[in-house]
């Protein structure tokens, strides 16, 4: 068998064994169902409403579904597992579109059983949902009615990954009602939703390498110069160069009076605050501090 056939035979056994189960247990609230292979044969978990109408006295219910599913669909040593809705009956929506069925057959209003559908599904926590009835709701005619809240996806991968959707058919004399319930769960993660974490910055202790002979010979030289050769004051202590001059020769990289004897006059004169005259007054300046210090 060429393998695309197999697969399409696997997904149609699926979906008959699942309508096979939701017509068995239908008194029971049937939530879904979920088939995986394993070694030991193939495993069928079942979301019920109630379990203990799916199992029978004694397990004779859920004995008679194993074998009937083994001999009419082939089956490997098929193994049923139940799974209790619990809590969490209102946010599926197999479950929730069963139960609005059974109300529109009873005779409920449908606006009546959509709203309070929709109502229950909210309250449960959901983030959105939607319940769609077509057929013959009042009159002769088919018509179809929406009630929706919250957040709800129509299309795309979002609609398929954070939309849960159920179907269910109400059986009355004017006609077949089809029931459609979609919901959006409350941990559904919206691709618009972002979680901004802080970052903690790690402290990296850095250990000074080990100083050599050589180098600490050196620092001793430092060390012993003297105060003469050292770097002299500031520039502001020049006659003429206020704070705002200061500044300008700062963003020419001239910061000390070092650097400011090794401008020219022309160059001095550039600077703004600093005209032709004041630039010779300050190389004069600096020529007695120069002799001052030798």
């Amino acid at each position: 068998m060429v393998i695309e056939d197999r697969f399409i035979e696997e997904n149609i056994n699926r979906l008959l064994i699942k309508e096979f189960l939701k017509k068995e247990v239908s008194g029971a609230g049937f939530g879904g169902m979920d088939i995986q292979r394993t070694p030991m044969g193939t495993r069928i978990t079942m979301i019920v409403e109630r379990p203990g109408l799916v199992i029978g006295r004694g397990g004779a219910n859920i004995s008679r579904l194993t074998e009937e599913i083994k001999e009419r669909f082939g089956v490997d040593n098929p193994q049923i597992e139940i799974q209790e809705a619990g809590s969490n009956a209102a946010l599926n929506a197999q479950i929730m579109a069963e139960k609005l069925a059974e109300a529109l057959v009873r005779g409920w209003h449908f606006r009546r059983a959509g709203h309070s559908t929709v109502r229950r599904i909210m309250d449960a926590g959901a983030k959105g949902c939607q319940v769609i009835l077509s057929g013959k709701l009042t009159g002769a005619r088919h018509r179809t009615e929406k009630f929706t809240e919250g957040h709800v996806k129509y299309c795309g991968e979002t609609a398929r990954e954070t939309m849960e959707e159920g179907y269910a058919i109400a059986k009355k004399k004017a006609g077949v009602i089809g029931v459609r319930v979609r919901i959006m769960k409350p941990d559904a993660r919206l691709p618009d939703e972002i979680n901004i974490v802080a970052s903690h910055k790690e402290k990296v202790t850095v250990k000074e390498p080990e100083k050599t002979e050589e180098k600490k010979v050196e620092e001793k030289k430092e060390v012993e110069k003297p105060e003469a050769e050292k770097t002299p004051g500031k520039v502001t202590d020049i006659k003429g160069v206020g704070s705002s001059t200061a500044k300008e020769l700062e963003k020419r990289g001239i910061k000390s009076l070092e650097d400011l004897q090794e401008l020219s006059v022309d160059d001095l004169a550039e600077i703004k605050g600093i005209g032709k005259k004041t630039a010779k007054e300050i190389k004069e300046q600096l020529k007695k501090l120069s002799k001052e210090e030798s």
